[in-house]
């Protein structure tokens, strides 16, 4: 054989061992998504991008039912996996906003994955501005986080020439990538427990009230629970027939949301402080009237829950709502019923009725004669009326209530208080 022939032969056995080689060094790559690394919540239908160290992307494919992925012949160099899902998000508690504030506060660690749910405002910062938005947000529901609605860990990997059968010191011609975790932004992993979640840790008592057809009411809502909160979330949806006019709070800091019919309220102690709910603790006042004759319930939606000092849902808090029942105002008599308790001490309160809506004139006037208080004076509709009092600015001694109703007809009544320290 000539040189040249010889020559020629050995380039053509170089370039089959060539690209021998070069395919051998394609290799395959498996990973997993989970949510908050839970093996037994595996998150499908991801789809999950293969990107190089330019950021191009060199495949895209989805996750299965277990939550695992898989690019083939994956050639040599850096390479980054990006997830996303345009699933709606998971939500969060105001456990979660209590785990942040722990954390603010020095009392508690967030792992990395806590850590990526609670940067809501994508600045790779978790602070004030993040707890913030999720107060914010829990309330009005529709309110989206500048990071989205979803977050990944982005694992990176590389492909490197085989040596004695091993890629990066793993045997064999397969990468598998250790399992990633996915959260829903400001989930610290209290959302998504499987079969044990839920939805709602409060009980429900009904507070029947009645009402004359399209007029005015006033409805407290009271909770009772025998372990002290440090946070709450409640959202309760009025029925259709009632129009909402105004939700009065009764608690410092308490935030409220109104969307449609549902009303949201959230609070959260900055202090870490609690507040005692032992004897039903007023959260708020519905103002509003019925807009038909239909008797209607109020209703608690969504995820209810109180959080204790310790950071845990308080499962036996239980939450007065409003249960409207028609009353023909011909049923009602004009009537000061007086105040109770009487005696009182500080606070009482006055109960009348209206037959008719008209303007009426609430007077209270000391043992002399002399006006103190004028507790009301304006337009009102016809219905059972309790009117809160405090006297702590009166002296003890005998008072006298007067009310008059101007409208069709005219009325008028007395009552006596007395203020007893």
């Amino acid at each position: 054989m000539g040189k040249r022939n010889l020559f020629k032969l050995m380039a053509i056995v170089a370039l089959i061992f060539f690209m021998s080689t070069t395919q051998a060094q394609t290799v395959t790559v498996t990973g997993k998504f989970l949510y908050h690394n839970d093996s037994q919540s595996p998150l499908s239908g991801l789809t999950v991008t293969l990107l190089n160290q330019t950021n191009q992307v060199v495949a895209t494919t989805v996750t299965n039912t277990d939550g695992t992925y898989l690019f083939t012949n994956v050639p040599n160099g850096d390479y980054t996996v990006n997830a996303n899902t345009d699933k709606p998000s998971l939500g969060y508690t105001m456990q979660d906003c209590f785990k942040v504030l722990m954390y603010l506060s020095g009392y508690m660690p967030l792992n990395s994955i806590q850590l990526l749910a609670a940067d809501v405002d994508n600045n790779n910062i978790v602070d004030k501005k993040d707890l913030n938005l999720m107060l914010t947000s829990w309330s009005k529901k529709s309110k989206s986080f500048p990071a989205g609605d979803w977050k990944f860990e982005t694992p990176h990997f590389t492909v490197r020439s085989m040596k004695s059968g091993s890629v990066d010191n793993l045997a064999g011609p397969d990468i598998p990538i250790p399992p990633s975790s996915g959260t829903s932004t400001g989930d610290m992993g209290t959302i998504y427990v499987p079969s044990s979640k839920t939805i709602s840790t409060i009980n429900s008592d009904y507070v029947n009230t009645l009402y004359t057809f399209n007029s005015s009411v006033e409805l407290p809502v009271k909770i009772t629970s025998a372990v002290p909160a440090t946070g709450f979330g409640i959202s309760i949806n009025c029925p259709a027939n009632f129009k909402i006019s105004e939700v009065i709070p009764s608690i410092q800091g308490l935030d409220i949301s109104i969307t449609g019919q549902t009303i949201s309220a959230d609070w959260l102690d900055p202090k870490l402080g609690t507040m005692a709910m032992d004897n039903k603790t007023t959260l708020f006042t519905i103002k509003g009237k019925a807009t038909d004759a239909n008797e209607s319930e109020f209703t608690l939606v969504g995820n209810n829950h109180l959080i204790s000092k310790s950071g845990e849902i308080v499962y036996s808090a239980n939450i007065d709502l409003p249960k409207l029942s028609l009353q023909n105002s011909e049923s009602f008599a004009f009537a000061l019923k007086g105040n109770f308790p009487n005696p009182f001490a500080g606070s009482t309160k006055i109960v009348y009725t209206l037959p008719a809506a008209g303007t009426v004139e609430m007077k209270i006037y000391n043992i002399q004669g002399q006006l103190v208080a004028t507790p009301v004076n304006g337009f009102q509709e016809a219905g059972l009326k309790e009117l809160p009092f405090s006297g702590n600015q009166l002296q003890s001694g005998v008072y006298f209530c007067t009310i008059s109703l101007k409208g069709d007809k005219n009325y008028s009544a007395t009552s006596r208080m007395v203020l007893a320290r």
